[in-house]
Formats: C-alpha cells, structure tokens, sequence
C-alpha cells in the first residue's frame, strides 16, 4: 500500500508521464495584462509538468509533516530524474533546455558563488549572535549529498516553472515573483526557512533567465540549505531534512 504522503509525488509523475502524447497539442491562453501583451501558447505538456511540479510540492509539505522526507526525497529524485533521462533519450536538447548544460556555467557559477557567499557570512553572522554557530558533525556528509537534492528542486522549479512562465510570454517582473513565492511555499509553516527560500527563489530566477542553467542554483542551494539549518534554525540536519521538518 502506498503511503498517503507518497501519493501526491506519485499522482505528479504519472501526470506529467501522461502528458507526452499530447505534448503536440497547445492551450491557448490569452490574458491582457497592461492591455498590449498577451500570454498564450502554453502546451499541453508544460501544463502537466507544472501541475506536476505542484503536486511534488503538495508531497512535499505531507511528507515533512509525516517525518518521512527520508523515503520521499529519493523517490522524487529518481521519479524525476527517470523522466527527466526518458524525455532526454529521445529529445538530444531536452537537459540544456532544462539548464542542465555546461552553456554559461562559468557566468552562472561566479554570480551564484557571489549570492552564496553574502548569505553563507549573513547565516555565520545571525549565528555568531545566537550561539549556533556550529561544525555538526553531520554536516561534511550532507554538504555532499544536500546538492543532489538542492539541483532536483531548482531543476522542478527553474526548468518546469520559471521556463514555462516565461516561454509563454509573461515579464519577467511577474516571472520572477511567481517562482520566488512557489519555491518558498513549500516550505511552510516554517517561517524563516519559507522567507529565506522566498529570498532565494528571487535571486536564483533571474539568474536562470539570464543564463539558462540550473547546475550552480542547485549546488548552492544544498550549500545553503546545510547551513540554514544548522548555523540559522539551530537543528540537527538529518533528522530536520531526512526526517521531516
């Protein structure tokens, strides 16, 4: 029997999987904005992918509440992964559409290294202050292993949600936000991760527009995460992130 928290992933998988016979056929959507721009040609696929990439959100939020992210992050990782290396088998330009390409890596990683950088001496500054500022024990391995996760979530969110929404014409100026408030979403009700995330999500979307790779974003974010929850939230990472919040 499949664990309820488990479902929603599952449900997103087999949707987005759906989707792909009909990726020929187009929703047309027309929304006046400011009276001259108009959004259409949103496909039917990319419809299903970011229905599909909510539902791994909604999966998410119950598998933290349950305290079995340390069963749910390696499904979604391979679930998505699998699709992921599906789609590219037949479609050679399918991972570089998505940001997983060495195109503009080196400008993407000196700016994110940048961003990085600021928020690592912010979090060791907040911790200094607060007396968390710590070497857990835990942290060198989930330095290695936290990436893998960060580069699934900033590909969910870069690559299915920002580059659709801007592929069907919106601004960037509401891009940005939409991504910025999806990605921080999901972690609630933890507040300060949420508003940290949020943060996050702004300064990593633009990046992706600007460069078309999602590789550093990811990185940065199992960096960033790592620490967040050691030298910020003051809490033993496995048992906060493999083990629900």
């Amino acid at each position: 029997m499949t664990p309820p928290a488990l479902r929603p992933v599952l449900t997103a998988l087999a949707l987005a999987a759906l989707a792909a016979p009909a990726a020929s056929q187009t929703v047309r959507l027309t929304i006046p904005l400011d009276g001259s721009l108009r959004v259409e040609r949103l496909g039917t696929r990319e419809l299903a992918e970011m229905g599909a990439v909510a539902l791994t959100g909604v999966g998410h939020l119950a598998a933290s509440r349950a305290g079995v992210s340390d069963v749910f992050i390696p499904v979604v990782i391979a679930g998505w992964g699998g699709y992921v290396g599906a789609r590219s088998l037949t479609e050679p330009g399918f991972l570089g559409e998505l940001g997983l390409t060495g195109h503009n890596l080196g400008r993407a990683s000196r700016d994110v290294a940048l961003f990085s950088a600021g928020a690592a001496l912010g979090m060791a500054a907040y911790g200094a202050a607060n007396g968390s500022l710590h070497l857990d024990p835990t942290l060198v391995p989930l330095l290695l292993l936290y990436p893998a996760w960060g580069i699934t979530q900033q590909t969910l969110v870069q690559g299915f949600l920002t580059r659709h929404l801007d592929a069907a014409g919106l601004p960037t100026l509401a891009v940005v936000p939409v991504s910025a408030a999806a990605f921080g979403s999901v972690h609630v009700p933890n507040w300060p991760l949420t508003a940290a995330t949020t943060v996050m999500g702004g300064a990593f979307a633009p990046l992706y527009l600007r460069d078309g790779n999602v590789l550093p974003l990811g990185v940065a974010h199992g960096a960033l995460g790592a620490l967040f929850y050691v030298w910020v939230l003051d809490r033993d990472p496995y048992a906060e992130i493999f083990g629900g919040e």
